[in-house]
């Protein structure tokens, strides 16, 4: 196959080879980058503790930045994601239980609903769940993931078939939608620390949301159980999700 050839030309075996190369390339690249952090930050540590400054005993704030900044700067170069200052800030950093997140399109709450799972995804009890009405609307926020998850944790797998990202912590974040209302007994028996809802008022009743809250739990101390909702004015849902 020539060097030069162009992805539109490529067949679809070829692009999937092309993309696990890509794929494979950014894996190394930000093992390198984390290497030289983690070898930068000992270097600054081995430098103040054998040369703490003219006293011996006082290092001064000026030096202590001078040595940090090229740290700051590595570690900008590989930030994943930065929130929006504002509603998706705070909906991100929301403490409470059940938050939702509302207001018209294009406010980023798609976004934050991906983003947000990842908050325990370096933990192996870690279970997420996004949901959606339909199938052809849940495949929008998987695309989203496609962009995101591998960029946050490099090695991160989709398995198509599941709909289930696996992490290396051994985490996963698993896609759904809800149809009907008894669509959620596809999850009978299971049990989640994260569960989200994107588009909450395509619902038309309240059961899916008060029959999953049931699959939230998780034995690990370290995770904080969440559910998650977003939604636009109006809709089919909006009366219950109002009241509620």
């Amino acid at each position: 196959m020539p060097n030069n050839k162009t992805r539109a030309n490529m067949t679809p075996r070829e692009k999937r080879e092309a993309e696990k190369k890509q794929i494979a390339r950014e894996i190394e690249n930000a093992r390198k980058k984390a290497y030289q952090l983690k070898k930068d930050v000992a270097d600054v540590k081995k430098k103040l503790s054998s040369d703490p400054g003219p006293t011996g005993t006082v290092v001064e704030e000026e030096r202590v930045m001078s040595m940090i900044a090229p740290l700051k700067e590595v570690a900008e170069e590989n930030v994943a994601f930065r929130p929006n200052s504002g509603p998706q800030t705070d909906f991100l950093a929301a403490p409470e239980t059940d938050v939702l997140y509302g207001g018209a399109a294009g406010g980023g709450k798609s976004y934050a609903m991906i983003v947000d799972p990842l908050r325990y995804a370096h933990l192996k009890e870690h279970r997420a769940l996004i949901l959606r009405k339909s199938m052809p609307e849940l495949r929008e926020l998987i695309d989203k993931s496609r962009e995101l998850y591998p960029q946050a944790f490099p090695g991160a797998k989709y398995k198509e078939t599941d709909k289930i990202w696996s992490f290396p912590s051994g985490a996963k974040v698993e896609f759904g939608f809800l149809e009907k209302d008894s669509d959620v007994y596809r999850y009978q028996g299971q049990a989640f620390s994260w569960i989200g809802f994107d588009e909450i008022t395509h619902l038309a009743t309240e059961f899916p949301w008060n029959y999953l809250a049931s699959r939230l739990r998780t034995t690990s101390d370290e995770i904080i159980p969440y559910m998650r909702a977003t939604a636009n004015p109006g809709g089919v849902g909006h009366t219950w999700v109002k009241e509620r």
